[in-house]
């Protein structure tokens, strides 16, 4: 077998075996921890699920038996001393709590007097004497909190715990009433059971090889799912010391997952078979092996075929050459290849082919390697090099560059949309307008049209003088031929041609400068830097202009949004800024309305119809173009959006002031109190109530209150100190003269007027 041939099919095995062999081990092994990972995550969820599911059923027995027992029935009549006489009032109550076995899982409920020693129950209204356990009631008064979950063995409720230690689960709802005073013995207590099999059937896993378990505040299981591996013991033993949120651990050869939940400190836990989570990547190991095997083969027999393949054309290339070289057979023995090389050098020694081929693409390669210099990617030698190849100018003793910009399109028969194209004639025409010998290049750079020029003047004050004369041409010819108004940027001469990026950059910082002296300027680098501008910022007085801009749009101001915007750019523009300064400053601004938009729902730029506002918005090179891009595009439909939130807002807020004057009328309600519970600031929710309602927050509460004491003087028999008294009058004083300005006559008039006769 020739040497060479040897050593192509062995690189080709190597080349075919080495990936092959190094992605099935990879792959192996993202497969396999992938599995397992997805598996922890999935047991993750599951465990996640079983704890929502769980603590939304107990939050839902929490609602209705908070619901319950602040029922009007239960909070007027839970606190007496009842009998069997009282059959009507009983049976309501017993209604309410009937409606609690509804709830899901709700296996019984009592409602205990301990003051008065009644009890109601599944059973009927019965004697506290026979509850089963009174010692266990004062256990649940001892406790500090008012409403609590107690979970595990259920004692016996005619014995004590620790004879009935094997008894039942129990899953229990206590609530110690009243529970607005929470240092005080209860006076009764109100207290639900779930059915434990109900819980433990709602627990079940969806998968085959886990368990799940629950544990109370004291890390003992109550409810459970035990998986094929049956319990586990040494775990649930283990878990008893844990301390944290939230863990994961593998013990036994089993993955534990654990949570511990904020609502009741219960405890939630999975373990899992690591065993059985592995199984599949074992099968996914043999599975790769066998691939790998068969790629293996493949490679090999295609490498052989291949390679034979593959010498073949070298072998009659190295045949031709012999035959045309005409040297001498000794030569060819040193190396087929270096044979060929010499041949192919011979070949490239001449160029003409090339460069007809690059004359073709002559513009285009010279335009992008001159991109390249103003970014800073070509080194002096290369362009050297590259310049005469590409046609470039030969350089002087000194370069320049200049940098026009349109400043505005306002007034002129072109629109926005033709700002490209004009930068692209505007090219062209700096081209034909200055010498050849004079130009390195000109090409457009972002919304610039830029020119690097080169002199043989000795000074540098000579070319600079030159290009001022030069810049002021190509401004007198646009002006004529396009009727534009542009202004142009103009470096500090230099030297290298690896300084044309500073150059340019300097250039466009003269342009900057236009924020503050105008348009249709002629700027120069050194002229700038001999200025010494007014740096001294009122920052404070912008913060508040700032402030108000977003408060205007926050309540859908639109005249006072564009004040204030207007004040906003003169005060900045008045301090002689830099055009950096003014842009940062904008930005800041369209990241708080950014910011507003985003707390009201909005999306910046779903409302501008662009998928980048800042992207846009860094593309304008002026104040000018800055300022009525805020005007026409920005804040109209930011001012839109905001309104109509704004109309949603008042009308929910005023009716959430509504049904809080209807539910605490007779509590010391008031406007500062409402705006407390709303988070807004009083004067607003003041302001607001009135534009929706039609009157104040104060005559709505008087008039409510004036409405309910005439209902409570036609259908009750309560004194008008009890009715004042009620409706949270300090004195009876201040009612009945507040009821004589609404009524037109005193409380005791209205009764004898309106009260039914008996």
């Amino acid at each position: 077998m020739p040497k060479y041939l040897y050593r192509l099919l062995m690189f080709t095995l190597l080349l075919g075996t080495v990936p092959v062999v190094m992605i099935g081990i990879v792959s192996y092994y993202i497969a396999s921890h992938d599995i397992e990972r997805k598996v922890s995550e999935g047991n993750v969820q599951l465990l996640l699920q079983n704890q929502m599911r769980m603590e939304q059923a107990l939050k839902n027995v929490e609602m209705g038996a908070v619901q319950y027992v602040n029922s009007p029935l239960m909070s007027d009549h839970l606190y007496r001393d009842l009998s069997s006489d009282d059959f009507q009032l009983i049976t309501d109550m017993s209604k309410g709590l009937y409606n609690l076995h509804s709830i899901w899982g709700v296996e019984d409920a009592k409602v205990i007097n301990l003051e008065h020693g009644w009890m109601i129950s599944n059973l009927g209204f019965t004697s506290l004497d026979e509850f089963p356990s009174r010692g266990m009631l004062d256990d649940y008064g001892r406790r500090q909190e008012n409403l609590f979950w107690l979970a595990g063995p259920s004692p016996s409720e005619k014995g004590s715990e620790s004879e009935n230690a094997g008894a039942r689960q129990l899953v229990r709802l206590v609530v110690k009433l009243p529970m607005i005073a929470p240092t005080q013995e209860p006076k009764a207590l109100l207290y639900i059971d779930l059915s434990h099999s109900a819980l433990e059937s709602d627990l079940a896993p969806n998968f085959q090889w886990g368990s799940t378990y629950v544990l109370n505040r004291e890390r003992e299981p109550f409810l459970s799912s035990p998986g094929p591996e049956g319990k586990h013991e040494h775990i649930l033993q283990l878990l008893a010391k844990q301390s944290g949120a939230e863990t994961y651990f593998e013990q036994d050869e089993m993955a534990v997952n654990y949570r511990l939940s904020p609502h009741n400190g219960w405890s939630y836990v999975s373990v899992v078979s690591i065993g059985e989570i592995t199984k599949e990547s074992k099968k996914i190991a043999v599975i790769t092996a066998s691939a790998c095997l068969i790629i293996f083969v493949v490679i090999a027999g295609a490498s052989f075929y291949g390679t034979r393949r593959m010498y073949k054309p070298i072998h009659r290339l190295f045949v031709i050459m012999e035959q045309w070289s005409g040297e001498l057979p000794s030569l060819k023995r040193k190396d087929e290849f270096a044979f060929i090389e010499d041949r192919f050098q011979a070949l490239f020694s001449t160029r003409k082919h090339m460069q007809q081929l690059l004359q073709a693409q002559r513009g285009q390669v010279k335009e992008f390697f001159l991109l390249k210099l103003f970014m800073g990617q070509v080194t002096e030698s290369e362009f050297l090099f590259k310049s005469e190849t590409y046609g470039f100018a030969k350089r002087g003793k000194i370069l320049g560059v200049l940098a026009l910009q349109i400043d505005t399109l306002e007034g002129t028969r072109y629109s926005e949309s033709d700002k490209e194209l004009l930068l692209f004639a505007i090219n062209n025409i700096v081209g034909e307008l200055l010498p050849a010998e004079r130009i390195v290049g000109t090409l457009l750079l972002d919304q610039s049209q830029v020119t690097l020029l080169t002199g043989n003047m000795d000074e540098a004050e000579a070319l600079s003088d030159y290009l001022h004369h030069t810049a002021g041409q190509i401004k007198l010819k646009l002006h004529e031929l396009l009727q534009l108004k542009v202004s142009i940027g103009i470096s500090r001469p230099f030297h290298h041609y690896t300084d044309a990026m500073d150059a340019y950059t300097e250039a466009l910082e003269a342009l900057k400068r236009r924020i503050s002296l105008g348009h249709e300027l002629i700027l120069s680098y050194e002229d700038i830097e001999k200025m010494n501008p007014d740096t001294v910022h009122s920052s404070a007085f912008w913060s508040h202009l700032e402030d108000c801009l977003i408060n205007a749009l926050k309540t859908g101001d639109s005249k006072a949004a564009y004040d204030y915007y207007h004040q906003y750019v003169s005060s900045i523009l008045e301090r002689n800024v830099l055009f950096n300064d003014f842009q940062m400053l904008m930005v800041q601004l369209i990241s708080r309305i950014y910011l507003l938009l985003n707390q009201q729902g909005g999306s910046l730029d779903g409302l501008t119809g662009t998928k980048s506002v800042v992207n846009r918005f860094m593309k304008l090179s002026t104040a000018e173009e800055i300022v009525n891009w805020f005007k026409t595009t920005l804040l109209p439909p930011t001012i839109a959006f905001l309104q109509s939130r704004i109309d949603t807002q008042y009308i929910n807020i005023a009716h959430q002031m509504v049904e809080m004057i209807h539910e605490q009328y007779d509590q010391d309600i008031s406007l500062e109190s409402c705006a407390e519970q709303l988070k807004y600031h009083p004067v607003y929710l003041s302001r607001v109530f009135k534009k929706e309602i039609g009157v104040t927050f104060i005559d709505y509460l008087t008039g409510h209150r004036m409405n309910m004491a005439k209902l409570w003087l036609k259908d009750s028999p309560m004194k008008i100190t009890e009715i004042a008294e009620k409706l949270n009058y300090t004195s009876s004083t201040g009612f009945i003269r507040t009821f004589r300005k609404a009524a037109g006559m005193t409380p005791g008039k209205y009764r004898e007027l309106h009260s039914r006769p008996e």
